[in-house]
């Protein structure tokens, strides 16, 4: 399994199975990305793109993700995934991507 052997690192969109098999793009930072950390802070991606009107939310193009379909970063569901959970990585954003879900992140969280 991909999650045993490799370290997510923020900004990178994984397959994971969280209550199913569902993408998300990591935003944990990297400072703390070691064999130690049992878990990493996710937004999921949906394919329901009417989440894109809520403040906050990016819609993502396949050729970001390495998706099949064009998606939405639901900031408004932030998670925890456990390592062992990641399953495998398809792609990374490009900075001003990551830079708009960091921006619906501190929308949403008051930061």
């Amino acid at each position: 399994m991909s999650g045993e052997t490799l370290l997510p690192s923020r900004g990178e969109v994984w397959w994971v199975v969280v209550d199913k098999r569902r993408p998300v793009v990591v935003v944990q930072t990297d400072r703390v990305r070691e064999p130690r950390v049992r878990s990493f802070l996710v937004v999921p991606l949906t394919s329901r793109l009417h989440l894109e009107g809520l403040p906050g939310c990016v819609r993502l193009h396949r050729r970001s993700t390495g998706l099949p379909k064009v998606s939405v970063a639901n900031v408004y569901d932030v998670q925890k995934v456990l390592r062992p959970d990641f399953l495998e990585r398809s792609g990374k954003l490009p900075a001003q991507q990551l830079s708009a879900v960091e921006k619906g992140l501190r929308l949403v969280l008051d930061l």
